[in-house]
């Protein structure tokens, strides 16, 4: 009797710690979906994730498939790559991809500029690999070969 009353404490205790481990690592996932820094902000801007909209302000993250909405303002970003963007009033853009795993070979760059004005300066995926950054746009998809650009979409 008092060996299956161990073996079920044993079995519990590696339960828990199984668990434990799960939540870590989903933990870590969540932080790796962290793509880049509020380093500037200047009259509204938002976030929006998970349907619901946030004001930005400096040292928050931002996260893969967040769109960060200016109405009469601007914010600047630093990715975790080095790339800077600036993003100008009444502007919307969506960060629907980012890998930074240069030593997996694992490296994407993706925005989805709806409208407004945006000024990109290149980091490190670039300099690496210049075909995993591209910038779509309501007509055309860019693919980023030089070190930075100036854009501006027309829309809604």
């Amino acid at each position: 009797m008092m060996r299956v009353s161990k073996q079920r404490r044993l079995l519990g205790g590696l339960l828990a710690t199984v668990l434990l481990l799960g939540i870590q690592a989903g933990a870590a996932r969540a932080q790796d979906q962290e793509v880049a820094l509020v380093k500037v902000v200047a009259g509204e801007a938002y976030a929006l994730r998970a349907e619901e909209r946030a004001a930005l302000t400096v040292g928050e993250a931002i996260f893969i498939m967040d769109v960060v909405e200016t109405v009469d303002g601007s914010v600047g970003l630093t990715f975790k790559d080095g790339s800077r963007i600036s993003i100008g009033p009444n502007s919307r853009v969506q960060f629907t991809q980012f890998e930074f795993s240069p030593a997996e070979g694992r490296l994407a760059f993706l925005i989805d500029f709806f409208r407004g004005t945006m000024h990109y300066i290149s980091g490190v995926i670039a300099k690496l690999s210049p075909d995993a950054v591209k910038v779509r746009t309501p007509v055309a998809t860019v693919a980023v070969r030089g070190t930075r650009f100036l854009a501006k979409v027309e829309g809604d």
